[in-house]
């Protein structure tokens, strides 16, 4: 296949519209077959980390995925600018290292590597978000490939973020939507950066980390963060259900109080039954208990695309747990 960046653009744009139904699925079927191309690129690259995280450590975890068609479809949704021949990750590789001293020798190894056009260093300066993470970018033949380097604090902290928007239905890794999580994950992504003695945000920069410390404290109990995400740290015993599996959509009641979870699992056809039982549940739901609908595909997409190092929730919350006890202990 030989496509100029313009005739890859037009492809992404057809798709973004969902235009005409013969037009969408050409489109789709190119797309497709492009994405396929760069399965090659990938596995060079994937090579090649795996050898660098060989030479610097032995608990250094490597993965590589392919984006997914409605991942990719969802982001050039999600960013009207986005040129589709501009798309950085459609090929992946995360390299996950225990610290900031390991991911120092990776990355000066890779720093090496012919090829790179773009380094973004979301720990020296972190999204918004509180997103940290090194992003490299290399381009041959034509393609993109993005090789994600971080930390275990940082890693954790993605995938907490990542599992908590399939429950709440929200972007928050890339939207800043000034809510209690937003707050909650800007806070914890700072608490880590003290701990790594990395940048922390703007916002977070002046503060100590008692203070910081605090107001997560405060932000937990008032908005009872604590009890959602024990809660949703029951999404492995979901996807691995008896009564989801097969399923597509699930409505969860999670009960704060007895900690468990109700689960009724519906096929892909039968999202207005999923959707009545929802609200069902919702209008018997008291203070203790709260119901979401999920698409079980989702949660699923997170294991599938890096099963060998899913992190829990329950890691998390505890190592979260473990800090701020720490904290405590020294004031």
């Amino acid at each position: 296949m030989d496509l100029s960046n313009s005739a890859i653009n037009k492809i992404g744009d057809v798709v973004r519209r969902g235009c005409d139904a013969d037009d969408y699925k050409a489109a789709v079927k190119t797309l497709n077959s492009w994405r396929e191309l760069h399965g090659p690129l990938l596995d060079e690259y994937y090579d090649k980390c795996v050898k660098v995280a060989k030479s610097v450590g032995e608990n250094i975890i490597v993965a590589q995925r392919l984006k997914r068609l409605p991942t990719i479809v969802g982001k050039l949704n999600r960013f009207s600018d986005m040129r589709l021949s501009s798309m950085q990750d459609i090929a992946g590789v995360r390299i996950i290292v225990d610290d900031m001293q390991q991911l120092k020798m990776v990355e000066k190894k890779i720093r090496r590597w012919n090829n790179r056009v773009k380094i973004r260093d979301y720990i020296k300066n972190p999204k918004q978000s509180g997103y940290r993470c090194k992003h490299f970018i290399f381009k041959k033949n034509g393609m993109l490939v993005e090789i994600q380097l971080r930390t275990g604090l940082q890693h954790l902290w993605a995938t907490a973020v990542e599992t908590t928007d399939i429950f709440r239905g929200s972007s928050l890794k890339e939207k800043d939507d000034k809510t209690c999580w937003h707050d909650f994950f800007c806070q914890v992504s700072s608490i880590f950066a003290i701990v790594e003695e990395t940048e922390l945000m703007a916002n977070y920069r002046n503060l100590s980390l008692n203070k910081i410390c605090e107001q997560l404290e405060i932000n937990m109990s008032k908005n009872r963060i604590d009890s959602l995400i024990t809660s949703y740290a029951l999404t492995e015993a979901i996807v691995t259900n008896e009564k989801v599996k097969g399923a597509y959509y699930a409505v969860i009641t999670l009960d704060f109080k007895e900690k468990k979870a109700m689960v009724i699992g519906y096929k892909e056809s039968e999202y207005h039954l999923a959707f009545e039982e929802y609200q069902r549940q919702e209008q018997r739901n008291t203070k203790s208990k709260q119901s979401v609908l999920i698409a079980v595909n989702q949660v699923r997409k997170i294991q599938e695309a890096y099963p060998n190092y899913f992190m829990s929730l329950r890691t998390f919350m505890n190592v979260i747990s473990f800090i701020l006890a720490k904290n405590r202990r020294k004031v």
